[in-house]
């Protein structure tokens, strides 16, 4: 059977090599000295020859132990924090282990604000009943999704006064939008925890049109377009552009999340940046006209600055 030493451990092998090597020469000088001693008969501090070897044996195994704790402390930073930081060490990990426990108790299930289901979109044009019953099934459907989390049931009925008053108020928000139709996002209302109260909100966007085709979303400057990584840089910069420009016009974030672009579109769009040798301009143009319900389609165009 042989045993295989990969070569992040060839550092420890060596070490525990040397340690053992060196000890072995410490016990044999010691042997050697005691037979010395044992032979000659000789005496320390007045004690008879065999206690006086028995003695010199135990020196020189003290001196084997003090030498490898020396090595060790000598070539190994984690045996020196082991020696030395042992109490802060356990300090750090008791910590941990506290701040891991109460994570565990109470880990956020749902953050503020975080979409709950895709979202609605609502005709301002239906008449306000109309409008409110759409929202009264949005209510309990959204309300019964607590089920699907390890939280508390939703117990607030869609009858309620509470309820009833804010279907009222959004319905009247959407209907003072008309002719525009209305985006509906539930969101949880507040983090919301393991155990907690399960508490969400009806967020309401105007779908207007917020591009039309052609028109000019966002754009990026490179120095170099034969600079791979700086290509790579200012195309993630105007990714991020593009949502954040978009969120500014109205759209929904957790629509503008992901713009898309046409994957034959992009690689022409790269392969014109990376041929370009100087300073070029990248804008994202709307492929088509796009509202505020998305989706957030782009084309990329490459000119020089």
């Amino acid at each position: 059977m042989f045993l295989a030493i990969s070569f992040p451990d060839l550092g420890a092998f060596l070490t525990i090599v040397g340690i053992v090597v060196v000890a072995g020469v410490i016990a044999y000088i010691g042997d050697r000295v005691g037979h010395l001693v044992g032979r000659r008969r000789m005496t320390l501090f007045g004690l008879r020859p065999r206690y006086t070897s028995t003695l010199f044996a135990i020196g020189f195994g003290m001196i084997i132990a003090l030498l490898v704790v020396g090595v060790l402390l000598l070539v190994s930073q984690d045996a020196r924090q082991a020696l030395f930081s042992i109490a802060k060490l356990n300090e750090q990990i008791a910590n941990l282990t506290n701040e891991r426990d109460q994570l565990l108790q109470d880990p956020v299930v749902l953050r503020a604000g975080e979409a709950l289901t895709a979202a609605f979109i609502v005709r301002s044009t239906d008449s306000l009943p109309q409008i409110e019953d759409r929202l009264s099934l949005l209510f309990r459907g959204v309300a019964n999704l607590s089920r699907n989390f390890p939280v508390q049931p939703y117990r607030t009925s869609v009858s309620s006064a509470d309820a009833k008053a804010k279907i009222e108020q959004t319905a009247a928000y959407i209907k003072s939008l008309q002719p525009t139709p209305a985006i509906v996002i539930p969101v949880a209302g507040e983090n919301i925890f393991r155990g907690g109260p399960w508490k969400f909100s009806l967020q309401v966007y105007k779908d207007a049109l917020i591009y039309r085709k052609g028109e000019i979303i966002a754009s990026v400057t490179v120095n170099d377009g034969r600079n791979i990584s700086a290509d790579q840089v200012a195309l993630f910069n105007l990714n991020t552009a593009i949502s954040r420009t978009a969120i500014d016009h109205g759209m929904p974030p957790m629509l503008a999340e992901n713009p898309t672009t046409d994957p034959d579109v992009f690689n022409r769009a790269v392969t014109k940046l990376v041929a370009n040798a100087g300073p070029a301009v990248v804008k994202a143009v709307a492929a088509t006209d796009i509202y505020a319900a998305g989706p957030l389609n782009a084309e990329l165009t490459v000119s020089s600055k």
